[in-house]
């Protein structure tokens, strides 16, 4: 049992949110502020209720459907031109059947250029989603989109959406991590037990280290894609 990621950043002192596409994109054009920009919305659960379990059984092909779901509503939104130069990819332990792990989805948006334009910021807004912070540690360029989950199995949950350029670390080491535990014993076993292993831990913020720290596989890709290298785009 622990917390999700998205409740860390109340550990920090709590940016104004911004709520026009105009605000995001002068936001995302300034990188010193960018890089401080901190918000979240918390989820509240009812008494007796958690979204912090840890499960060695995720439903994979009910979390896969819903995922494809909020991409089929993002891509509506965008004009037709936009539509065909982004791509959507289902990502993180949600994305490779039979791994453990939360019940909170990741997806990888990537984009043709840095920053995103106002219309992808748009959709974004229009489909109810909000936007937490760059994820510095990895990527500055990597932008967390959030989506809060009211009903279903994912109810009080968050979907993460990260928006990328094609040439970014995080989709690589995203893409890679998913398709080699998909097409990789050894990787699907490494992630698999250092993940069990890391969530017997008190905190997310343990798990996350603990899964990134004794991995083989994510350390292999940690290397393979410093952050000091401007990356080629993921094939």
């Amino acid at each position: 049992m622990f917390i999700d990621l998205n409740t860390l950043v109340l550990t920090e002192k709590m940016s104004e949110k911004l709520e026009t596409a105009e605000e995001l994109y002068a936001l995302f054009c300034n990188e010193e502020k960018l890089k401080a920009y901190r918000y979240s919305q918390p989820v509240v659960c009812p008494e007796g209720v958690t979204n912090e379990t840890f499960y060695l059984d995720l439903p994979y092909e009910e979390i896969k459907s819903i995922v494809e779901e909020k991409r089929d509503a993002f891509l509506e939104k965008l004009p037709e031109d936009v539509r065909s130069k982004v791509v959507w990819e289902h990502v993180g332990s949600t994305s490779i059947k039979g791994m453990p792990g939360t019940k909170f989805p990741d997806a990888l948006l990537i984009v043709p250029e840095f920053p995103p334009s106002k219309d992808i910021i748009q959709a974004f807004l229009d489909n109810g989603y909000y936007f937490s912070q760059a994820a510095s540690h990895l990527d500055p360029k990597d932008l967390w989109f959030f989506f809060v989950f009211t009903d279903g199995i994912l109810k009080y949950h968050k979907l993460t959406v990260h928006v990328v350029p094609p040439k970014s670390r995080s989709a690589n080491i995203l893409l890679d991590t998913r398709d080699m535990c998909r097409n990789e014993e050894w990787a699907f076993e490494d992630y698999k037990t250092v993940k069990i292993e890391a969530a017997k831990g008190e905190s997310f913020r343990e798990y996350k280290e603990g899964k990134g720290r004794n991995s083989k596989l994510l350390k292999m890709l940690q290397e393979k894609y410093p952050a000091s290298l401007s990356l080629e785009s993921h094939p």
